[in-house]
């Protein structure tokens, strides 16, 4: 009997469509997709995963939409052997396909967008509510990672959130979608990240690293605001080695 792939394994929580696309995403990121590869029908990928027909069907609609996936009729749904420019610019499309050092390539880009984020955010000079608003995502989070048991897609989302509001901060929606598409490309991984540090019960490394970003966003030294980002990826970077 063929071996499962692992994004196949059945979603055991209330459906979503965003859980269908983060399995197929992180699926080409990690190699089990390759670029050309038809996936399971829309009645297969439902059953398997425990989901509605219709949660599938708008899951591949949005990465066909995206440019990820492509449909050819009477032959099925494909992962893309090329770029698209719909909505993903054509870098962050090869990060997704391309195999070999594409995890590596993704911190690197990350790194360059987070701290763009951070100097355009130290240009501004922030209205004392920015902060505010910045000192309530962090609350949320700390709460969240002292909440027994641990929910991690609650830690996650408060994760997000609180950088979500940094890059908000920046007031220049173009930094805002480079963003959100580092968060797509990124969800996975730091889901796995959160679930590395809870099993090596580490929460403070969690709490220490948000804390320190939110110091040093309050101050105006920028290579310690760099320096901070950094130290937030120390199990991030490594989470597919």
């Amino acid at each position: 009997m063929a071996e499962k792939k692992s994004y196949l394994a059945p979603i055991n929580s209330k459906s979503m469509v965003q859980i269908v696309i983060d399995r197929l995403t992180g699926a080409i990121i990690e190699g089990e997709l390759k670029p050309g590869d038809k996936i399971p029908t829309e009645p297969e990928l439902a059953e398997t995963f425990a989901v509605g027909r219709n949660t599938i069907r708008e899951a591949v609609r949005i990465l066909v939409a995206y440019g990820v996936l492509e449909i050819r009729r009477a032959e099925g749904t494909f992962v893309c052997s090329g770029f698209s420019a719909q909505i993903i610019n054509p870098m962050i499309y090869n990060i997704i396909l391309q195999k070999e050092d594409s995890y590596d390539d993704l911190i690197g880009l990350r790194k360059i967008v987070e701290n763009g984020i951070m100097l355009l955010f130290m240009e501004q000079k922030p209205h004392q509510s920015v902060y505010t608003r910045l000192q309530d995502r962090c609350d949320r989070l700390l709460q969240e990672l002292a909440r027994k048991p641990e929910d991690v897609e609650r830690i996650l989302e408060a994760d997000i959130a609180f950088h979500q509001e940094v890059a908000k901060a920046t007031n220049n929606s173009l930094v805002m979608i480079v963003h959100d598409v580092i968060v797509q490309l990124t969800r996975e991984s730091r889901k796995k990240t959160i679930e590395t540090v809870i099993a090596k019960g580490d929460k403070e490394y969690l709490e220490f690293t948000h804390k320190n970003l939110l110091e040093k966003l309050n101050g105006d030294d920028i290579e310690a605001l760099y320096q901070a980002v950094n130290d937030s990826y120390f199990y991030w970077k490594d989470i597919y080695k």
